[in-house]
């Protein structure tokens, strides 16, 4: 059975995504994209209330944020549609 659809992948395929294909880590590149355009982003992207995404863009502009690279590459395209440049780097194994 193929699921169609929008939103996160089950917990099971991700996992397996992981496991073949290693994580992504999305850093935002500093600049001036300033803070609304990132949380509406992660807003659209994930669904998130604001104060979830106020945490998400802390993480995104420090550590950078971890996931497949198919939840990465969304993400920043999301971001990249509202002038938000953004590096992504795989995570050593």
């Amino acid at each position: 059975m193929v699921r169609e659809g929008t939103g996160p992948a089950p917990w099971e395929i991700r996992q397996a995504l992981l496991a073949e294909h290693g994580a992504v880590l999305l850093r935002a590149v500093a600049g001036d994209a300033g803070l609304v355009p990132v949380l509406r982003a992660l807003r659209e992207t994930y669904h998130l209330s604001p104060a979830e995404a106020r945490l998400r863009a802390a993480e995104l502009s420090g550590a950078g944020l971890v996931g497949t690279s198919v939840e990465m590459a969304y993400l920043a395209e999301g971001l990249r549609r509202r002038s938000v440049a953004t590096t992504l780097v795989p995570v050593p194994a």
